[in-house]
């Protein structure tokens, strides 16, 4: 029997950290008189599902596999020897743009995500994404150097693709947010690590063909530790061929 996961929405508030221009501070013992409201997507208990809006219409739900959390204890000794690999986090910020605007955004615990069959990303590509790091420094600090301009290139993607742009501001908190929430997976200062951060803005929303263009998109933020993408070949040497 079909059974649908009903998401528990309660109101959240967490610092707004103001959006920087060239380098972003942050300490997890700092906090803001200013406050960002967020809401939290938990997977609740099961329940029927509800009735259909219209009369031809069919209701169905989606069950994901179990998801096994990182915990900081496995890395306590692998600092160094992260290499480049998925490992389930505490969760990824999301955002959805549809009827012409941004929603304010949910932090999602499963690493997984439901699309339409003919969303955009998945038959022609649509989609742009980002890549940079958050270091723990000597200072106690976590620091991101310069999110705007990845905000910037991603823009610039998105209007190639005729996506909508994710704002600069909405971007920074929303990497803000994903380390915020994964705060203990920032490695230690001192190891040749750091917490590698993937923006993603793809058309989640169905395509046939390149127009029209699909009516919803999905904006979201996830986060892993991550040693260098080559491991030791980047001291030793990778063979090219």
């Amino acid at each position: 029997m079909l059974r649908r996961v009903h998401a528990v929405l309660p109101r959240c508030r967490f610092p707004r950290a103001p959006v920087a221009y060239r380098c972003s501070l942050f300490s997890s013992g700092n906090s803001s008189s200013q406050s960002q409201p967020w809401k939290d997507l938990e997977l609740a208990a099961l329940r029927s599902p509800p009735e259909p809006t219209l009369p031809e219409e069919e209701v169905y739900s989606y069950l994901t596999p179990g998801v096994r959390k990182t915990s900081v204890e496995e890395l306590a000794t692998q600092w160094d020897n992260l290499g480049f690999q998925i490992r389930n986090m505490n969760g990824y910020v999301k955002f959805t743009h549809s009827n012409g605007k941004w929603d304010e955004g949910v932090f999602v615990p499963a690493p997984y995500i439901l699309l339409h069959i003919n969303s955009g990303a998945l038959h022609y590509g649509v989609s742009v994404f980002e890549g940079l790091k958050a270091f723990n420094c000597k200072d106690g600090k976590v620091r991101l150097m310069s999110p705007d301009l990845n905000a910037d290139r991603m823009q610039r993607g998105a209007r190639k693709l005729r996506m909508p742009e994710v704002p600069t501001e909405m971007f920074v908190n929303g990497v803000k947010e994903a380390i915020k929430r994964n705060a203990e997976f920032v490695p230690p200062y001192g190891h040749s690590a750091a917490l590698y951060i993937r923006p993603l803005l793809f058309a989640s929303g169905q395509m046939l063909g390149l127009s029209p263009l699909a009516q919803e998109y999905t904006f979201f933020v996830t986060v892993l530790p991550a040693g260098g993408y080559f491991g030791k070949g980047a001291e030793e040497g990778v063979e090219a061929l």
